[in-house]
């Protein structure tokens, strides 16, 4: 079945400039739907990492920003219970 798209004069005069340089290493024509085809895929890879990365992205802001005065009020009593336990100085006299 064949599908019609709509693309800009832009983005087709660069797909053409990609498929000129296909047939010129391939030695023959190729169709824009093998062209599409090879873009597709050679960027599975590409994509994924895209993909992780905005998942990644998605994680932040999870928590409120005054929940980092919290955290850093915390750390900072776990630190002092630590240096309480295990002085820094404590072989010094």
């Amino acid at each position: 079945m064949t599908t019609t798209i709509q693309i800009d004069d832009e983005t087709k005069k660069k797909l053409f400039a990609i498929k000129l340089r296909l047939e010129e290493q391939k030695g023959s024509s190729v169709t824009y739907n093998e062209l599409i085809e090879y873009l597709i895929e050679s960027q599975p890879l590409n994509l994924i990492r895209k993909i992780s990365l905005q998942e990644f992205r998605s994680l932040r802001g999870i928590l409120p920003k005054s929940a980092k005065a919290l955290y850093l009020e915390e750390r900072k009593k776990n630190l002092k219970r630590e240096e309480d336990l295990a002085p820094l100085n404590a072989g010094e006299k």
